[in-house]
């Protein structure tokens, strides 16, 4: 099921969290198949006998039947089933925010928050889809109290900075005495969210973050600190240029040494390219773990490899395993798994 407000650190713990149910005997009748997205793989549970049932029916009614209402209910019945837990009342929450029945969320996450007092449970990213919820109903200092929670109770993302950021900034704008301090708050955020992104994007935190959307973020950010006055020009060469390139480079120089021999002016001129690239991202401030060009490289050559299996699926229909494509789509392959071989992690 995918959260309309959560944030990505928290999933995988979110996840983990286990609910007791109690039983009640009933008999799940079979849903028609006309109902169900082609793309669905959360199963639908076989009976309805316990809360963790009626949760599980609840995720296949949103992600296979795309029907939050009835995902409602189910999650409704688990917390009727067992009211003391809060998994329910925190996927309820969600199926209401993707109704656009922010202010129904904002009581089941409450509830959560309050079963979760002096623990960590489902607490921080409560917090959080909270937060959006209450920046939907308009209620903008209440989100940034709970965005100022989740901030002071872990490390933060770029994004919770950048949501805050934009309440002060949206509280500056109103005419009254506190507009000034709203801007300084505002701007310390799309500072702190800026600073965030470009470590993402410089591979600081590994590869998982290197995304275009977290560039498309950093752009809002430097937009909104340039609104307000703020110079902030960006960067000529980021470290994670350096690295994209650096990978992209020794694919195509293992994809060449399939047709050249190493000593060729093409493959000199790929040893060329790296090196300058190497010495560049040498001086690079913070300094990369050389852990994380190495992932890059390697996830570029699977990539390369996938789409030559596609290829050569499509070759052997009509040649031979010794026609020259094919061949040269194994030598290649083969090279291209040597390179992942000499970066392994």
């Amino acid at each position: 099921m995918k959260f309309p407000f959560s944030i990505s650190s928290f999933l995988g713990y979110a996840s983990s969290i286990v609910l007791l149910g109690f039983s009640l005997p009933l008999v799940v009748a079979q849903i028609p198949a006309s109902n169900i997205s082609a793309d669905c793989k959360t199963l639908m549970p076989p009976h309805l006998n316990s809360a963790d049932d009626f949760i599980g029916m609840g995720h296949f009614q949103e992600d296979c039947q795309r029907d939050s209402q009835a995902a409602v209910s189910s999650f409704t019945e688990a917390i009727r089933l067992n009211p003391k837990a809060e998994k329910p009342y925190y996927h309820r929450a969600n199926a209401y925010s993707k109704l656009g029945n922010y202010k129904a969320a904002v009581a089941d996450y409450t509830e959560v928050i309050r079963q979760n007092t002096g623990r960590l449970g489902l607490s921080s990213v409560a917090y959080w889809n909270r937060a959006r919820a209450y920046e939907k109903l308009g209620e903008k200092q209440k989100a940034i109290s709970d965005w100022t929670q989740v901030i002071s109770k872990s490390d933060s993302s770029a994004e919770t900075y950048f949501f805050r950021g934009n309440m002060y900034r949206d509280l500056a704008n109103k005419e009254n005495a506190i507009s000034e301090a709203q801007r300084r708050y505002a701007i310390a955020d799309y500072k702190a969210a800026e600073k965030l992104l470009q470590q993402y994007l410089d591979g600081v935190f590994g590869t998982g973050m290197m995304n275009p959307e977290n560039q498309k973020m950093l752009d809002k950010v430097r937009n909104e600190l340039s609104n307000m006055g703020i110079d902030t020009p960006a960067p000529q060469i980021t470290t994670g240029l350096i690295l994209q390139s650096i990978a992209k480079i020794e694919v195509e120089r293992a994809l060449n040494l399939a047709r050249f021999i190493p000593q060729a002016p093409t493959i000199q001129h790929f040893d060329a390219q790296l090196q300058d690239l190497y010495k560049q991202l040498a001086n690079t401030q913070p300094q990369v773990d050389k852990r994380v060009v190495k992932n890059l490289m390697s996830n570029a050559a699977y990539q390369k490899i996938e789409d030559f299996e596609r290829e050569r699926s499509q070759l052997i229909k009509k040649f031979t395993p010794d026609h020259p494509a094919i061949r040269l789509i194994d030598t290649q392959t083969n090279e291209l798994e040597a390179l992942i071989r000499r970066n392994r992690v």
